[in-house]
């Protein structure tokens, strides 16, 4: 078996792959989407066959790796592998095509690796053997009733905009302070990006952002936007982020409430599905976005280059 990049009469084969791959994650969690595009898909691994990696042995394709370089402030100079990028038949094909297509991605300086997963054991053990930890879980849910929860009494909800910029900041921080916190330890940059990502954001007609306010202010937030297709994501799936409530209005339903009304407005709208993201080392979140019935998915691993 040879790995070498990816040549026009590899890309049948590596079409074929990914098809059965995500028909079978689609198989195992029904809360991913089996659609699949040969034609869309043949376009798009060719446009990046000079950053795709395939194993050969004896002229049968058995694996392939694509993962696509990033500048991030947040995430760093790294690569990240979707679920449509990666296909192998063993281990031992999973590390020979990471040994080859890792020193190429360390050699342009990109020493953040990232991969989505199916989140399995088994899919993820040998990920795990390559040096890579469970970092961000993908959940799901569908939106195929109404949801019931109310505010608790002195509360009430309302619409932001981009007039909320700094309350919007604001009520985010202490989402950040959570992430700092253990087990997490999460180290959050501050840098203009932010302010400008979250304007951006605020100013977007396909962005709700809902604030819950008691007594005049604003203590909660949620943003909620449709999320671009992607392969593994059903058609009509809102994306649910920045969900956050001030320390002292925990633990009164403030935020079960809030995402229900979010989740009320999408299924009105024509909305099917939800997703979402959380840290595995954040056990309140993990624990809050389960109870509320979102399903894990897929997992993000990570592996920082020189980091043991």
């Amino acid at each position: 078996m040879i790995v070498r990049p990816l040549e026009p009469r590899d890309v049948d084969a590596v079409v074929a792959r990914v098809r059965d791959r995500l028909s079978d994650d689609a198989r195992r969690n029904p809360l991913l989407s089996a659609e699949f595009s040969d034609e869309h898909f043949s376009r798009a691994l060719t446009d990046a066959a000079d950053q795709t990696w395939v194993a050969d042995d004896g002229g049968r394709i058995v694996g392939h790796l694509y993962g696509a370089l990033l500048m991030s402030v947040e995430y760093g100079h790294g690569v990240w592998i979707g679920p449509d990028g990666v296909s192998f038949e063993d281990p031992d094909v999973l590390a020979e095509l990471y040994a080859t297509a890792g020193a190429s991605w360390i050699a342009s300086g990109a020493l953040e690796h990232y991969a989505w997963v199916f989140d399995d054991a088994a899919d993820s053990t040998h990920w795990h053997e390559l040096g890579f930890a469970r970092m961000h879980v993908r959940g799901v849910v569908a939106l195929t009733e109404p949801r019931r929860h109310q505010l608790p009494p002195g509360y009430s909800l309302r619409r932001g905009g981009p007039d909320d910029l700094e309350l919007a900041l604001a009520i985010d921080e202490t989402l950040d302070e959570a992430q700092r916190r253990g087990p997490s330890f999460s180290i959050v940059y501050e840098h203009q990006s932010r302010r400008d990502e979250m304007l951006e954001a605020l100013e977007d007609d396909e962005v709700h952002h809902y604030v819950v306010e008691h007594a005049g202010e604003g203590v909660a937030q949620c943003l909620t936007f449709p999320l671009e297709p992607r392969r593994g994501s059903f058609e009509h799936t809102l994306h649910v982020s920045a969900v956050a409530v001030r320390p002292e209005h925990e633990h009164r339903g403030v935020a079960h409430a809030l995402i229900d009304h979010a989740l009320n407005d999408a299924r009105a709208s024509g909305f099917r599905y939800a997703e979402t993201n959380w840290r595995v080392t954040n056990r309140r979140a993990s624990a809050f976005w389960v109870r509320y019935g979102f399903r894990p998915t897929y997992v993000r691993l990570h592996r920082t280059i020189g980091a043991g």
